[in-house]
């Protein structure tokens, strides 16, 4: 690895002696700094590890590559992981064992276990229930989230019908979750949630307190804002064990409540450490930007551009607009002024449908769960050089999820993950992934009509070879895979258009950074459900909320350009707050 030269305050986090919390501006450096830190220690400590933990495998993918040729770094008794991944190995998969005599299947999320998808008697037109909406007490017990709840569950009367019957649900969630346990079938939350109950046992604190005391010398948390009450619970434990704790982390840019992170909390243990340090050079972004920053932040932090950008002097840009289609075009022609190409641009968004639009993008995921819209859909993405590793990966377990439905029909294995299914019936995954891709590349949906492609879909699943696997019935793929509706398969026609700029939800690009970003706020603004308030609410008012930090993040990924996307409702209103935080703009 090459050697990085850091600044002093970054130096200060590598050879701090204790525990400590590090706040950090955006483009501070602080992966350099953390992976300093990391070597550092790693070749202090010949004998006990030190573990470097993150929320996201893109960012211990970074870190990793960080390390470069010092590969001794990351070998036993080291660790490199995300917090999902330092929870399963070292505190549920032991206690687990311990008390089921079988080790886990693990998950990423709710959404990979069919029965995680549930229905109340009597429920109408509504969609299904699930289990994202709940949070589970160390117990298992399940508590219904209103404000979890999509707007697309249903009309008003469908909510108030699920707040009347919230017992109900949360009584369906708990049985699922048990279910789950007993079959071996373990989400990242459900983890968790076994974490902070056997860390509630004076014996399995006892027997966990031996075993990571003896294996771990220092913990080092990135991104410490994204926290949760489980994940401080265990960071708390570790302290108490022995094990010196490095926080470094944004409270400004803790935007997953949604899944417990918890920012107050997270800011009462980080004040608890001994030492405390700021991170304020922001390497990144071009002083307008800093100041979009700096006005948008609740917290202390102020940071300062220092950066190859901070020479850079132009203004954040303020478009006023009457419906998205009309974002792009002046965006691109704002870009052009300055010298960036489409390619250097994203358009961001809370919601994705808004940035999709902006971005003239189609999308068919949102037409429900009709298989033979979902191999045209993987289609299209695989053929597209456009499309993103992560979309490609999601597309293609939609159509394993497809072809594995067809190889259990009739069995009861709504609470097995995907991988238990796959050796229950004896799939060799690497094959079904094979299978998968070249079923969803050999047919194009391109000029066909919905009946014609879904029948060859059945067609060349007949013709398939499954090797020692019992073919599926053609009544059964006469079932499974059906047409999909007219709506749905309206959108097929702009399958091969691929849209004119990049385009996001604020959180899929939380970490990474872009020259130009378009900021996108619609005509209708989420309204909180408790507080009543929008996000210009937030900021004019200067409260500390979720749908703030969201913009918050937004504009901070950009580099040298950030265009502010307002509907013309809004648009005054935005214009008045950025010369209130004075921030640069212009109105284009």
């Amino acid at each position: 690895m090459n050697e990085v030269k850091l600044t002093d305050d970054q130096q200060m986090l590598v050879d701090a002696e204790d525990s400590l919390f590090t706040a950090a501006c955006p483009g501070a450096g602080k992966t350099s700094a953390m992976v300093a830190r990391f070597l550092k220690r790693t070749a202090e400590e010949p004998r006990r590890g030190i573990a470097m933990i993150s929320f996201t495998n893109a960012a211990v993918d970074e870190v990793r590559r960080r390390c470069g040729s010092q590969a001794e770094a990351l070998r036993v008794p080291h660790f490199v992981g995300t917090f999902d991944a330092f929870i399963h190995r070292f505190i549920v998969t032991p206690l687990y064992v311990k008390a089921y005599e079988r080790k886990p299947n693990y998950v990423q999320s709710w959404h990979d276990v069919a029965s995680t998808s549930f229905r109340l008697p009597n429920m109408g037109q509504t969609k299904n229930l699930e289990m994202k909406w709940f949070s589970f007490a160390p117990d298992g017990r399940a508590q219904l989230n209103m404000n979890r709840v999509p707007q697309e569950f249903g009309n008003a009367a469908a909510h108030r019908m699920l707040a009347q019957r919230k017992q109900e649900a949360e009584d369906n969630a708990s049985h699922i979750f048990g279910q789950l346990l007993m079959a071996g079938t373990i989400t990242c939350e459900a983890a968790r949630v076994l974490a902070a109950f056997w860390l509630n046992s004076a014996e399995e604190r006892t027997s966990l307190a031996g075993l990571l005391a003896a294996r771990f010398a220092e913990v080092i948390v990135d991104e410490a804002q994204d926290c949760g009450w489980e994940e401080l619970h265990i960071l708390e434990f570790l302290r108490d064990c022995g094990v010196r704790v490095v926080m470094v982390g944004d409270l400004d840019q803790s935007i997953y409540e949604f899944r417990n992170a918890t920012p107050a909390a997270v800011q009462k243990f980080a004040a608890s450490l001994p030492v405390q340090l700021n991170l304020e050079d922001n390497w990144r972004s071009s002083p307008a930007i800093v100041a979009f920053n700096n006005g948008m932040r609740s917290g202390q932090l102020v940071e300062a551009a220092r950066g190859e950008h901070s020479i850079v002097q132009t203004p954040v840009h303020l478009v006023e607009f009457s419906a998205l289609d009309q974002i792009v075009p002046a965006a691109l022609g704002i870009a052009e002024q300055f010298k960036l190409a489409a390619d250097d641009l994203v358009v961001l968004s809370h919601a994705e449908a808004h940035g999709m639009k902006a971005a003239g993008a189609v999308s068919l995921e949102g037409a429900g769960n009709n298989r033979v819209l979902a191999i045209a859909n993987a289609g299209s993405k695989l053929r597209s050089r456009e499309t993103e590793p992560k979309t490609r990966k999601r597309v293609v377990d939609q159509v394993q999820r497809s072809l594995l439905a067809a190889l259990t029909v009739g069995r009861k294995m709504q609470h097995h993950s995907f991988a238990a299914i796959c050796e229950e019936v004896g799939v060799d995954p690497r094959w079904l992934e094979n299978f998968a891709v070249r079923l969803a590349l050999g047919l194009d949906a391109e000029g066909k009509t919905r009946g014609d492609f879904a029948a060859s879909v059945r067609n060349s699943l007949k013709a398939a070879d499954w090797g020692h696997m019992a073919a599926p019935s053609s009544s059964d793929l006469g079932n499974l895979f059906k047409a999909p509706s007219e709506h749905a398969w309206a959108s097929v026609a702009s399958f091969g258009s691929n849209p004119s700029i990049r385009y996001s939800t604020v959180h899929g690009v939380k970490g990474m950074e872009f020259p130009g970003v378009v900021l996108v706020l619609p005509d209708r603004l989420r309204v909180d459900q408790t507080t009543g308030r929008t996000v210009l609410d937030d900021w004019e008012g200067d409260h500390n909320t979720e749908a703030r930090r969201v913009l918050y993040v937004a504009g901070s990924r950009a580099e040298r350009l950030l265009v502010c996307a307002v509907h013309r409702k809004h648009a005054s209103r935005v214009a008045t707050l950025l010369d209130i935080k004075r921030i640069p703009f212009t109105r284009a």
